[in-house]
């Protein structure tokens, strides 16, 4: 991901953003934390556009730096993919970018597959390419 569009995500930015995503209940938040405090979250939810479906979206995962390869990720997946299987979900979706191979690789190995969909986003003259990919949880 460009520095540019890392350093114009400010911390403000981010703190009224998950105020609003916790305060009025848009999504599930999960947490790691261990001694060094919070080393992980992930986020998941139903997109506005299908609320009332069995459809949701993995929206944000995070794992500290120095915690990534410590199973944190792969831990907070199965929790979400328990819960989203209690909640009767056929369907999990998520974006990545293109260039982000170590997520790829960890969405790859968690089941998921592209589904085709791209979109392009332009920040700081900088242009992401998102993919969309899918995992069929009816099974």
């Amino acid at each position: 991901m460009p520095q540019s569009f890392i350093e114009s995500y400010t911390l403000e930015k981010r703190q009224k953003l998950w105020s609003n995503i916790i305060e009025r209940n848009l999504a599930e938040v999960l947490v790691a934390d261990c001694d060094d405090g919070l080393v992980g979250f992930l986020c998941f939810g139903q997109p506005k556009t299908l609320k009332g479906t069995e459809v949701y979206e993995l929206s944000s995962i995070y794992i500290a730096p120095d915690k990534i390869g410590a199973g944190i990720g792969q831990a907070l997946y199965n929790e979400c993919e328990r819960m989203l299987r209690v909640l009767k979900a056929q369907k999990v979706s998520l974006w990545a970018l293109d260039s982000n191979e170590r997520a790829l690789k960890f969405y790859t190995k968690q089941g998921f597959t592209p589904t085709g969909e791209i979109s392009k986003e332009r920040t700081n003259d900088v242009v992401l390419n998102d993919i969309e990919l899918a995992k069929d949880l009816s099974a």
